[in-house]
């Protein structure tokens, strides 16, 4: 009797982790290279900027949407 509700147990607990794993998307990175002069040597330098994003089935927005007004609604 313990031996199925322990296996019960652990096929619930292996079911619902499996339904909480989100789809994998294509994770994407994009490297940006400034060519840059500053006060000090070596004067001119390289700086970068590097974003990454998952590319993905979401629908949802990463950052709030600004809210629309009156005015701009007319």
């Amino acid at each position: 009797m313990l031996r199925r509700t322990l296996t019960a147990i652990l096929a619930f607990s292996l079911a619902s982790k499996a339904a909480i794993v989100p789809p994998s998307g294509h994770v994407y990175t994009d490297i940006k290279v400034y060519h840059t002069v500053i006060d000090e040597s070596p004067y001119l330098v390289d700086r970068t900027t590097t974003v990454v994003w998952t590319q993905g089935p979401s629908i949802t927005f990463s950052a709030d949407l600004p809210a629309q007004t009156d005015a701009a609604k007319a």
